[in-house]
C-alpha cells in the first residue's frame, strides 16, 4: 500500500508511520531462517556429467542453482542478525543467484527462439529476487556484479521474460523504487514502468532528494521509509502483497541507496532507527569478490559446448541493448 503524506506541520510534510506493531522481533526472523534445509544438488551433477537422459532439451539446471543460493542467503541474514560474520556468506548466496539468473535468463532466450509459437512464451524469471540481488552486490561494494545484474534485471522486463503475476499485480513499489535509482545512477537504460511504480509518495521524494549533497535534507525521508519497512515485512495473503517479507529485518533499500550515495562521493546521514541497529547501521567493508566452484565450472563447461552462444545471450553489452 502506498503512504500518504499529509501536512503535518513540519517541515518536510511527512507522515511517519511508526513501527508496524506486527513488526516481527530479530529473535523471531533469526528462528525462521534457521528452519532453511539444505538443497540437493545432484541435479547439477547429473547435468555436469551429462547422464541427465531425460533432459533432451539440454536445459540448463538454473533451478538447483537458484534454491542453492536462496539457502545460502537466508543463513547470511541469519548471521547477521545474531551479530557473527555473515558478508562472504552473501557473497557466496549472491554468486550461486546470478548464475543461476544467467543460466535461467539464457533459457528464457532460447525458448522463444526453439518454441516462437508457443502459446504461452516462457515468463518465470523473478524480477524481485534478480533486483535484491543487485541491491545486495552494491550494498557488499560488488560494484561490477551488481552494476550486471541491474542490466539483467531491466532486461527480463523489456523483455517480457518476468513472472505476469508478480509484476501485474503485486505491485512490488520497494523492488521498482531500487531499479528506479539504479537507472537513475546509470543513466543510460529505461523501462516503461506502470503507474503502481510511482505510488509511493516516500520514494518519489527520495528519487528526487538522494544526490543531494546536504545529507540532512535527505535524512527525514529515509527515515520514513525505514518505518515504511517495517509495515511492508508480512507474509503476503492471498490478495495483498508486501515487500520485504523476505527482508523483515534487513534495510537493503536503504543501504544499496546509501552505498549509491557513496560511490558517487556523498557522505551519508546517521539513521537512528530500529531498523538500523547493527550491523546495519553501517555499510559492509567490501569483500572479495566470489570464487566459482567446481560444480559451477563444469555446468559452465557443458552450456559453452551445447550452446555456443550462451556468453554472447548474457553478455553485459548485450543485456545494455536489452
Amino acid at each position: 500500500m502506498a503512504t500518504e503524506i499529509i501536512n503535518m506541520n513540519n517541515p518536510n510534510n511527512i507522515t511517519y508511520m511508526g513501527i508496524a506493531p506486527h513488526w516481527p522481533s530479530r529473535r523471531s526472523v533469526i528462528n525462521l531462517l534457521h528452519q532453511t534445509n539444505p538443497c540437493s544438488m545432484e541435479s547439477v551433477i547429473a547435468y555436469n556429467a551429462r547422464t541427465d537422459l531425460k533432459n533432451t532439451l539440454g536445459i540448463p539446471p538454473h533451478a538447483s542453482y537458484w534454491r542453492s543460493g536462496a539457502t545460502l542467503l537466508n543463513k547470511a541474514h541469519g548471521l547477521a542478525l545474531e551479530g557473527a560474520p555473515w558478508e562472504q556468506e552473501m557473497i557466496n548466496a549472491l554468486g550461486s543467484l546470478t548464475f543461476g539468473a544467467r543460466l535461467y535468463f539464457f533459457w528464457h532466450f532460447q525458448f522463444r527462439i526453439l518454441f516462437p509459437n508457443h502459446p504461452q512464451p516462457l515468463r518465470m524469471m523473478s524480477w524481485e529476487m534478480t533486483t535484491e540481488i543487485m541491491a545486495m552486490d552494491i550494498i557488499l561494494g560488488q560494484t561490477d556484479e551488481g552494476i550486471y545484474q541491474g542490466y539483467l534485471t531491466h532486461a527480463t522486463l523489456n523483455r517480457t521474460y518476468q513472472l505476469k503475476m508478480s509484476y501485474e499485480e503485486e505491485h512490488r513499489r520497494g523492488h521498482a523504487f531500487m531499479l528506479r535509482l539504479f537507472a537513475d545512477w546509470r543513466g543510460d537504460i529505461t523501462h516503461e514502468w506502470p503507474s503502481f511504480a510511482f505510488g509511493e509518495p516516500i520514494y518519489e521524494s527520495i528519487l528526487e532528494k538522494w544526490r543531494e549533497p546536504d545529507s540532512e535534507i535527505l535524512k527525514p525521508w529515509l527515515l520514513a521509509a525505514c518505518d515504511r519497512h517495517t509495515h511492508e515485512s508480512k507474509d503476503d495473503t492471498e490478495t495483498v502483497f508486501y515487500d520485504f517479507s523476505a527482508f523483515p529485518r534487513t534495510p537493503i533499500e536503504i543501504l544499496f541507496l546509501l552505498r549509491l550515495r557513496e560511490l558517487i562521493g556523498l557522505q551519508n546521514p546517521v539513521l537512528e532507527h530500529p531498523l538500523m541497529e547493527s550491523p546495519f547501521d553501517k555499510l559492509p567493508i567490501i569483500q572479495t569478490p566470489y570464487m566459482p566452484d567446481e560444480l559451477v565450472i563444469g555446468t559452465l563447461s557443458r552450456v559453452r559446448e551445447d550452446w555456443p552462444d550462451f556468453d554472447q545471450v548474457v553478455a553485459l553489452d548485450a543485456l545494455k541493448g536489452n
